[in-house]
């Protein structure tokens, strides 16, 4: 049998806060609770304006240490002195959830100290997007900070991909061969749950759905998210179907407003905006995936694309930005990939698809199937796997 192993997870926010990197760490967390491992959390106890009080609890077995934050400038840099706190128990493996964060290096250059096996997953690391995305201040800062960057990442015992392509960016992070290895993101088995035909009818008449052709997006409302770009095609779509509905579904994280502005100049009227909904609500959003035809995943940058896999599951045919992770998700059987702000492709895929049913039936059934394969229960095994052996020194 094999050793029950005492994992902890340093992440800069935590379940209930809603994310990429939260929804991987969460996730994985219950399914290695599942097989008899005792999982800890160590985070932050605040995202934007939210605070949560509960500095110690226990969730679905998930023991979760939050603490308390004296400042944070945007994502990366934070001050919460307190995280030290993790060097008292004695973890058999420290999992980092992204990399170049400077409260977090300390406590991973410490435990390396004390031998502990440190696994990283850089999700979207500082300055991993073009550096044309960033201020000059910005820049600096990176220039600062890179040679420490590469001292801390030549000390994790491993680095998770969650794609194939990351290494192109790892390498100039200081991150080595040798040190990487393939595990991808996954879904809940839930994503894949029957919803009926009584809340499908509920959440069309909730937001006003009935009748329409839709093409959905599911995620936060960021500018670097590129949603723009569907926005400002949408007049030329009109034109090929009258009935064509773009819908939001996620919550605004800045760029609401710009978008808003966007759509008054344009004279449209048909983007809605679903506005946050609640993880109690989840069936609504598997039920709007359902009644939606077309998923756009048109953002600067992913790392993965949970809600990419999630509108696959939903049978949904996809268009994407050529991002790393759509490339590993996307191919030519069921979906299109394009440049991001290419609107001409971006309108001649969408237009295929309006127009050509089978294509798009074709490509809705291919997503189902594929999309079976990325299940957390099934990613748990694999990231278990890295844990155990590198818990009994073996080599890959």
């Amino acid at each position: 049998m094999n050793k029950k192993l005492k994992i902890g997870f340093l992440i800069t926010y935590f379940y209930p806060f809603t994310g990429g990197a939260e929804s991987n760490c969460l996730n994985l967390a219950i399914e290695l609770v599942k097989k008899g491992h005792e999982i800890h959390i160590f985070t932050s106890d605040r995202k934007n304006n939210k605070i949560i009080e509960n500095l110690k609890e226990e969730y679905k077995g998930i023991k979760i240490h939050r603490y308390r934050t004296w400042f944070r400038y945007k994502y990366y840099f934070a001050f919460y002195p307190s995280i030290v706190d993790i060097l008292r128990y004695n973890l058999d493996i420290l999992h980092v959830h992204t990399f170049g964060i400077p409260q977090q290096d300390l406590v991973i250059l410490l435990e390396k100290l004390k031998g502990t096996k440190l696994v990283c997953t850089p999700h979207g690391p500082f300055m991993a997007l073009n550096e044309s995305s960033y201020s000059k201040s910005a820049l600096i800062l990176k220039k600062i900070y890179m040679p420490l960057i590469k001292f801390v990442n030549k000390r994790f015992d491993r680095v998770i991909m969650v794609n194939p392509y990351q290494y192109s960016w790892m390498k100039n992070f200081g991150v080595k061969k040798e040190q990487i290895i393939f595990v991808p993101n996954g879904i809940q088995k839930s994503t894949f749950k029957k919803i009926s035909l009584k809340k499908i009818k509920q959440v069309q008449k909730k937001y006003k759905l009935e009748g329409k052709f839709i093409i959905s997006y599911l995620g936060r409302i960021q500018k670097y998210k590129g949603l723009d770009q569907i926005i400002k095609i949408m007049p030329n779509l009109l034109k090929v179907k009258k009935n064509i509905v773009f819908l939001v579904i996620g919550e605004d994280a800045g760029d609401l407003l710009r978008l808003q502005e966007i759509i008054k100049k344009l004279k449209i009227e048909n983007v809605i905006f679903t506005g946050k909904i609640p993880e109690d609500e989840r069936e609504d959003i598997l039920a709007l995936l359902d009644i939606s035809e077309i998923f756009v995943f048109p953002s600067e940058w992913e790392a993965f694309g949970i809600s990419l896999i999630e509108a696959m599951a939903r049978e949904n045919a996809v268009i994407s930005t050529d991002t790393e992770g759509s490339k590993f998700l996307v191919s030519k059987e069921n979906g299109f990939l394009y440049k991001f702000n290419n609107l001409k492709n971006l309108e001649k895929y969408i237009k295929i698809l309006l127009t050509n049913d089978k294509l798009r039936r074709k490509m809705q059934k291919e997503n189902l199937k594929k999309a079976q394969a990325f299940l957390w229960e099934k990613i748990a095994v694999k990231l278990e796997k890295v844990y155990e052996e590198l818990n009994n020194n073996q080599s890959f």
